[in-house]
């Protein structure tokens, strides 16, 4: 696994999850059927879901979670 799954992991065992879903190991990327009748049940997934946790600014997973930034970076929501 990638440094950034790991940290999801680990993340979760610490507050207490036994489960964990993670999206790109669940759903086949390459494969745009698939991804279209996965994403219908999105809902399902994510509605029921205690934490959610999402990697938006990762270019990909070696970096991991907790990655250092500049001091002059901010969080755009």
């Amino acid at each position: 696994l990638s440094k950034l799954l790991g940290d999801f992991i680990v993340t979760a065992r610490e507050l207490g999850f036994s489960y964990i879903w993670i999206y790109s190991l669940c759903i086949i990327q390459d494969d745009p059927d698939n991804s279209v009748r996965e994403s219908a049940l999105m809902s399902s997934v994510y509605g029921c879901s205690s934490l959610n946790n999402a990697a938006s600014g990762a270019l990909d997973g070696s970096l991991g979670c907790f990655a250092e930034r500049p001091s002059t970076w901010r969080c755009h929501i």
